[in-house]
């Protein structure tokens, strides 16, 4: 954490922005093919997508679906170094609606955010094992 004045700030890095497509779009092509992305690792999820990465940073997770009419921004996300606990905690105090998942696979937690027309994901990882998170399932953030 680092202090601006009296107001102290929890460190955050971007981490994806999620985009959903509808099957067989050219998004995924678009982000290869003219941007120099290259398709990568990716948890796994229960729906279609890919991670797609510039060197080692995963940059775009493309989610695709059958129900999606055009590409649309799904979510951003950002890495926080915080815990669960402190990041639910300051989320409760602002009155801030959230919901929690589970990265498959992983201790990386995923809680996310509707703020107004858009979904805001922090990330941050819960090694303490006495929680059980539904993972995220395709077009949740919509709802």
């Amino acid at each position: 954490m680092f202090s601006i004045g009296a107001i102290e700030a929890m460190a955050i890095t971007f981490n994806h922005l999620n985009i959903l497509a509808p099957a067989g779009n050219q998004c995924t092509s678009l982000f290869i093919d003219v941007l120099g992305l290259n398709v990568g690792e990716r948890p796994n999820f229960p729906f279609n997508g890919h991670w797609l990465y510039q060197s080692e940073q995963a940059l775009i997770h493309v989610v695709e679906a059958n129900d999606i009419e055009a590409e649309a921004i799904g979510h951003i996300a950002f890495g926080v170094d915080m815990n669960l606990k402190e990041l639910t905690d300051k989320l409760q105090q602002k009155s801030l609606p959230y919901r929690i998942h589970q990265v498959p696979d992983s201790d990386v937690v995923q809680v996310f955010l509707r703020m107004g027309g858009w979904v805001l994901e922090l990330q941050t990882i819960d090694q303490s094992q006495q929680y059980a998170f539904p993972i995220f399932s395709q077009l949740q953030e919509l709802v």
